[in-house]
């Protein structure tokens, strides 16, 4: 990984702030734990009323974390543009590869970090810009449990007349 890119405080919390706020996230315990410019961690815990029958942990709660972990990292690519603007996930992918025992963490990128300036230029130009957001969860062994690739969509809110 390339150097990763802090945020001012004030919006780190901010973006931290907001998808803690979001009722299902709080449900199941997500937290982000780190944003910084296209980039964020985050984490779940392992409790039992979101066990699967295989008392592992259940995918649900892997897929809330890694929405909201690549939307921290959206958010964190594009903390300038937030206020005006609205993001929306448009797709996330995902891949269960193990069953998840304990505690989930995990961690969101931009596909292609170089690329922000890029999609920073076209929501300049057209008020809306794409990013590819790539996760991986891993559980409380710290092996990888999912992995998913997030496509998120940013466009301008309209102009009240």
């Amino acid at each position: 990984m390339t150097q990763a890119a802090t945020l001012p405080a004030f919006a780190a919390q901010a973006v931290k702030k907001a998808l803690h706020d979001i009722p299902m996230n709080a449900t199941v315990g997500v937290q982000i734990t780190d944003v910084g410019v296209g980039w964020a961690t985050g984490e779940a815990p392992d409790t039992a009323p979101f066990r699967n029958h295989l008392g592992t942990i259940h995918a649900g709660v892997q897929f809330l974390l890694a929405e909201a972990v690549s939307g921290a990292a959206f958010a964190g690519a594009f903390a300038a543009q937030l206020a005006g603007a609205v993001p929306l996930i448009e797709k996330l992918e995902t891949h269960y590869v193990n069953r998840a025992v304990g505690d989930l963490t995990a961690r969101a990128e931009a596909a292609d970090p170089a690329g922000i300036a890029a999609a920073h230029a076209e929501f300049a130009a057209d008020g809306k810009a794409r990013l590819i957001v790539n996760v991986t969860v891993q559980d409380g062994e710290g092996k990888d449990v999912m992995r998913a690739v997030a496509h998120w969509y940013l466009r301008a809110r309209p102009q009240a007349k």
